[in-house]
């Protein structure tokens, strides 16, 4: 019982590698159906977040308000499914959104660069020239996405468990390479981290809905979900009386508190919500 994030370039056999994978385990098998269920948790339509991958960081800069939301979204969206254990996701960065977790077993895999030409010219029918700057230009892309949100070089090894090269080794041999490490004990979550990873999964959600509300701690524990907020600071003014404040606060608060309650409410798996808001300050 593992979790298993598999990293490729493009056309380098990577879906094929995970869906073999997830079919000889019987392991749920994701990618896109974490963009769409991010799409509809966060109502941000699913053509904006597929492109934000292959766009400049200025673009998905302005498009998401900050890279700190849009990790939030798929990373919530994503960890909906870890929290279930046994699971394949071939998406993009997967390894870098579930970093909490060393039994989440990450695989780069490696294709040649004639391989991934010739795959891509049989697909697309199209001319050598044309799939090689397509491919280059798509690795660059991932490599720029990868630095602007993680700080990180994609191709760094120290990123992952296992580094297949696909020239002597064929994509059966990397199916039962990662198959053979995915049942060894060092990769199987025990109840504990289990459970640690469906409260992950629950405060992660909540605190991508609430970051456009305000600021706030979130933990979750079981199915409750404990929520530390700060409202925006009130501008004081010379017309208001220490009466009218105090009313003023309270209604803050108490617009504040519906407004999470409400935003929180669909979370899969919470039952309950605790909220605490502190008391508006003058600025």
């Amino acid at each position: 019982m593992a979790i298993i994030t598999i990293s490729r370039g493009s056309f380098s056999h990577g879906k094929e590698i995970a869906e073999k994978v997830a079919a000889k385990l019987g392991y749920e098998c994701i990618s896109r159906e974490v963009l769409i269920e991010a799409s509809e948790f966060f109502h941000v339509p699913e053509m904006k977040l597929t492109k934000s991958i292959h766009d400049a960081p200025g673009i998905l800069e302005r498009m998401m308000h900050g890279k700190e939301q849009y990790i939030s979204y798929i990373r919530a969206a994503l960890l909906q499914h870890v929290k279930n254990d046994n699971v394949v996701y071939h998406g993009h960065a997967g390894h870098l959104l579930v970093p909490e977790f060393p039994n989440v077993l990450k695989v780069r895999i490696l294709a040649e660069l004639d391989d991934r030409i010739a795959l891509l010219q049989k697909r697309e029918k199209m001319p050598r020239e044309k799939a090689l700057a397509y491919i280059e230009k798509e690795d660059k892309q991932r490599a720029m996405w990868t630095k602007y949100l993680y700080n990180v070089d994609i191709s760094d090894p120290k990123l992952y468990d296992l580094m297949i090269h696909l020239q002597r080794l064929t994509v059966n041999d990397a199916v039962d390479i990662i198959c053979t490490a995915a049942t060894s004990p060092s990769y199987q979550l025990t109840p504990k981290q289990k459970k640690e990873i469906q409260d992950l999964a629950i405060s992660s959600h909540a605190k991508a809905k609430l970051r456009p509300i305000c600021e706030a701690e979130v933990r979750a524990h079981g199915s409750v979900l404990y929520i530390k907020a700060k409202p925006a600071k009130i501008k004081k003014t010379g017309y208001s009386t220490p009466k009218m404040g105090v009313h003023l606060q309270d209604k803050i608060t108490d617009d504040l508190t519906k407004q999470i309650l409400n935003a929180v409410a669909s979370i899969p798996g919470v039952k309950d919500v605790e909220c605490d808001i502190e008391l508006p300050s003058y600025s």
